[in-house]
């Protein structure tokens, strides 16, 4: 189980720099790339569980079922917010930040433009563009939660938001059909 949130933490921080930098445009990476990192990101995603060991610092705040009664308490657990923490850092200086909440069985990603001069150049469908091309990795999000949280029904909603808090673009994302 903990590796599990590992890897929805790894897809969650991954997806943070791919919308952070794409909807800013200040990537300045050639195609084959960022190609090579995406790859190496799923590759990363995808190796092979590790035997759990119990320290203190991966079982500190995992309720013991094992599971997080709300998204809430995940995105307040000390796992995540040192994680969240580190992402929201990262994006200093980039004149976008980010802000990950929970509304219910929502997991919300607000994307913050912080400079006013950076939405005058900005088309919302260029941002609804890049959500869509992001579709499938937020899709995958919303169909781990329930192994992270007691939930039914999860979304993810991904909101690009200017400096005034008014909303650019968004989409909602829910796990794909089976």
């Amino acid at each position: 189980m903990k590796n599990l949130i590992r890897k929805m933490l790894l897809v969650m921080c991954v997806t943070t720099f791919a919308l952070a930098f794409t909807a800013c445009g200040k990537s300045d990476k050639s195609e084959p790339a960022a190609a090579e990192e995406e790859k190496a990101s799923k590759d990363v995603a995808e190796e092979p569980e590790e035997p759990e060991t119990k320290t203190e610092e991966n079982t500190s705040d995992l309720p013991a079922s094992g599971k997080y009664a709300t998204l809430e308490d995940f995105l307040n657990s000390d796992m995540m917010q040192e994680q969240l923490d580190s992402q929201v850092a990262s994006l200093e200086g980039t004149g976008l930040t980010a802000e990950v909440t929970a509304e219910d069985n929502r997991l919300v990603y607000n994307f913050i433009f912080t400079d006013p001069n950076m939405t005058a150049g900005v088309d919302a469908s260029t941002l609804q563009s890049n959500l869509d091309s992001q579709a499938s990795t937020f899709e995958s999000i919303a169909s781990t939660i329930p192994l992270a949280v007691e939930i039914e029904n999860p979304v993810v909603v991904v909101r690009y938001l200017d400096s005034a808090g008014t909303e650019l673009a968004s989409r909602e994302f829910t796990p794909p059909a089976e």
